[in-house]
């Protein structure tokens, strides 16, 4: 009789790094045993060979569950994988995998949604009030606390620190929307040119902005053309409009109306001038940096507020699958029929 397949997923992305990590859930021992030519204990952590392919570690956080720690080269993460299967396990997509499967470290749920939203988040100011949830859930659930209304908006205040928020920087052409995306990404991601129409696709970047991870999109400039392909540019442009968090138009101090879109802009960011604000005005200089520290705490501020991050002993909840801690009947008063209750 052959031994039960063993389920098995990459916890890392498919991209060229310094380590990759295989989990392994299941029936281990001969699956491990094939890849490992050795059984590692609970608890236990040793460098070995992988299957032949590499040296890395192997970890045995629970009987059920081990982690391959290779080299993170695409060319040896497609030879394990191989050799996963063929020692009898069952590939599986990270996301597909049961969350707490995912983290068999894990003490409890809200343990493994720590950890989930851990793996997940790009912001730093996420790490430390995620590390103390596990604590502020079990004391509240122990005194009996179910969340209410107030803690699912505290949650939607918070969900951009997980999800990065999507930023749309709008403009006129040749009024600094690309130096500006460079500016605050801190490399050149965006062509620069003194001429209309540089910027003729969406360019997108993932940027930090004071300890809050965010996609920035530099749309084209609005203007009139009959090139077919910045016509379609510029439709896409309005996709990334109506779907951003937060919608940034740049402009000039002789030309300090912002464009007429299908969306009123957030925020007006008036370049090439380094004095004054107003309420929905910022003045900034991109060429020699003036303004831009007080704009990104302000773009900061709107994504993810002060208040709600001041509430550091305040349970969050974080992830989706936290609706699981509720009573049953909590659960389903939170949902109509055939809905799922949404907490992040």
């Amino acid at each position: 009789m052959s031994a039960p397949p063993v389920q098995a997923w990459w916890a890392t992305a498919p991209l060229s790094g310094a380590i990759g990590v295989l989990h392994l859930h299941g029936e281990l021992e001969p699956c491990l045993d094939r890849l490992t030519g050795t059984m590692v204990p609970v608890g236990g952590c040793r460098l070995v060979d992988l299957a032949g392919v590499d040296r890395g570690l192997v970890i045995r956080p629970s009987e059920t569950g081990a982690m391959l720690m290779p080299h993170g080269g695409p060319q040896i993460r497609r030879l394990l994988t191989r050799a996963a299967s063929e020692a009898g396990a069952t590939l599986s997509e990270c996301q597909d995998v049961p969350l707490r499967a995912r983290w068999p470290e894990a003490s409890d749920l809200v343990e493994a949604c720590m950890l989930d939203a851990l793996s997940r988040t790009g912001s730093p100011r996420a790490v430390q009030i995620l590390l103390r949830q596990p604590d502020l859930h079990r004391k509240a659930l122990a005194g009996g606390w179910i969340p209410d209304a107030s803690d699912l908006e505290h949650a939607r205040s918070l969900r951009g620190l997980i999800t990065p928020p999507m930023v749309a920087v709008v403009g006129a052409p040749n009024v600094g929307k690309s130096s500006l995306l460079n500016r605050l990404a801190g490399r050149e991601v965006a062509i620069t040119a003194d001429h209309e129409g540089t910027t003729r696709d969406a360019v997108t970047a993932r940027v930090e902005l004071d300890g809050v991870a965010c996609t920035l999109v530099d749309l084209p400039g609005q203007r009139a053309s009959d090139d077919p392909i910045e016509q379609r540019a510029i439709e896409l442009g309005r996709r990334f409009l109506a779907d951003a968090d937060l919608v940034l138009a740049v402009v000039e101090p002789e030309r300090p109306d912002p464009p007429k879109l299908e969306r009123t802009p957030d925020l007006v960011v008036i370049n090439k001038c380094d004095t004054g604000s107003t309420d929905r005005e910022r003045r900034v200089s991109v060429h020699t940096g003036a303004g831009i520290d007080s704009l990104v705490r302000e773009l900061r501020e709107r994504l993810v507020p002060d208040a709600a991050l001041e509430k550091v002993d305040r349970p969050w909840c974080f992830h989706p699958a936290l609706i699981e801690t509720l009573p049953d009947e909590r659960r389903e008063s939170d949902r109509g029929p055939g809905q799922s209750p949404t907490i992040e």
